[in-house]
């Protein structure tokens, strides 16, 4: 579907993620907050946003990563390429950093290394990395309980005389419409709407909590 409010809805989704983007959070982390289970989504985002530089064309080169570590990226669907690309470390760098599991705080390079993995890949930090100095750093994670479960909405539609659409909106969220030709349409783009919102939302809670501790 190429109109409808849920067009609307992501417009203003992608300038929510560029602000989170501004405001330091990471691609990984931005997948995390909002419940996303594809980083590629919100790294093409801000790739056409002009906020991540494209990555230069040509083969990918052959990394030897520890094995470990390459698991995370690959169950993640997230190359470890684009990590360094976007994060701005060196590959060969980022490599041997991730090699060592507690670099000392004096090698500065090392220990950026370690505290983006942290905060991008908590759990799996903690696992991998047990001893080291920043197993316990604090990391942006998903509010629980911040959207209300779907089963508590009431839907009601409605006929828009001025669109010739359909309306659908939920009780008591005021901007989350969906419209259609039919009411079939209009409930399948409230549908995609909400799925948006609830993005957002969580995306602007985790910009408020990041700004307010850093």
């Amino acid at each position: 579907m190429n109109s409808g409010k849920a067009v609307e809805a992501r417009k203003r989704y992608g300038d929510v993620i560029c602000e989170a983007f501004r405001s330091g959070l990471s691609v990984l982390e931005i997948t995390r907050v909002t419940g996303g289970t594809k980083p590629d989504f919100f790294y093409t985002v801000l790739r056409n946003s002009k906020l991540i530089s494209a990555l230069k064309r040509g083969r990918t080169p052959k990394i030897d990563l520890p094995e470990r570590v390459a698991k995370v990226f690959d169950q993640k669907k997230f190359s470890f390429v684009k990590w360094c690309h976007v994060w701005g470390f060196q590959i060969d760098e980022a490599k041997d950093a991730l090699s060592v599991e507690n670099p000392a705080p004096h090698e500065e390079m090392a220990t950026k290394v370690h505290q983006a993995f942290r905060r991008d890949f908590p759990e799996r930090y903690a696992y991998l990395f047990p001893n080291s100095y920043h197993r316990d750093n604090p990391v942006v994670r998903l509010k629980p309980g911040l959207i209300a479960p779907d089963i508590e909405h009431l839907v009601s539609i409605s006929w828009d005389k001025p669109t010739d659409k359909y309306v659908a909106s939920i009780y008591g969220e005021d901007g989350i419409e969906g419209e259609g030709d039919s009411w079939s349409e209009a409930v399948r783009d409230l549908e995609q709407s909400w799925w948006v919102q609830k993005g957002i939302l969580r995306l602007k809670h985790a910009i408020h909590v990041w700004t307010k501790s850093n």
